[in-house]
């Protein structure tokens, strides 16, 4: 029984994504006002209401990326070395999920789809709540890494500034008009504001 769940849980999992990624990628094609959710689902081949158990929006289809590549992230977290100092620990996780799903590209085109995207009206509010979920979802990871309670502030104070230097040096990234690599680019802002809490340990 255990068994069928794992293999109901990476099922549900993986129609998660795809609806997401093809939002995604119709926006960029298409520009979000023009793609409908109708749309999407053809795309897919599934059903509105398998849509609405997923998301209540396109927008949330769209900020779910962010929240799910930090949850890969939170994973990797809790699998590296214990003596590893914190925020480099952090940081690399964080790198995990773009390395994985190749968003380290530096294609123009790439860059101008996701400014569209995040420029649109309506956006906003489902990118907020996308990076509330996400700062949770670290902040828990590192909870547990320092062996602290969930209501002690340095996890959050110390997710928050990574995924604020995150989402940052991806906003610099997609509005630069020198497209080059994205990650060399948040290696080097993650090294910049490390310096203090590299001196926290596991």
């Amino acid at each position: 029984m255990e068994g069928t769940r794992s293999l109901r849980d990476e099922k549900k999992a993986a129609l998660r994504d795809e609806l997401s990624v093809t939002t995604v990628l119709l926006a960029r094609e298409r520009g979000l006002d023009n793609v409908r959710v109708e749309d999407i689902v053809r795309e897919v081949g599934v059903s509105r209401r398998t849509f609405g158990n997923y998301f209540s929006s396109k927008e949330d289809a769209i900020a779910d990326r962010h929240v799910q590549r930090v949850r890969t992230a939170a994973a990797d977290l809790a699998q590296r070395p214990d003596d590893e100092p914190l925020w480099s620990a952090v940081t690399a996780a964080l790198l995990v999920p773009y390395r994985a799903h190749g968003a380290t590209g530096s294609a123009a085109g790439d860059q101008s789809g996701l400014m569209a995207v995040l420029a649109t009206p309506g956006m906003q509010s489902a990118v907020d709540r996308g990076a509330r979920t996400a700062n949770a979802v670290l902040a828990h990871a590192i909870a547990a890494r320092l062996g602290v309670d969930r209501d002690d502030p340095l996890p959050g104070a110390v997710a928050a500034a990574a995924l604020s230097t995150l989402l940052s040096t991806l906003e610099s990234w997609a509005a630069s008009s020198q497209a080059g690599p994205l990650e060399p680019m948040l290696v080097a802002a993650f090294q910049r504001l490390g310096g203090g809490f590299d001196r926290l340990h596991a």
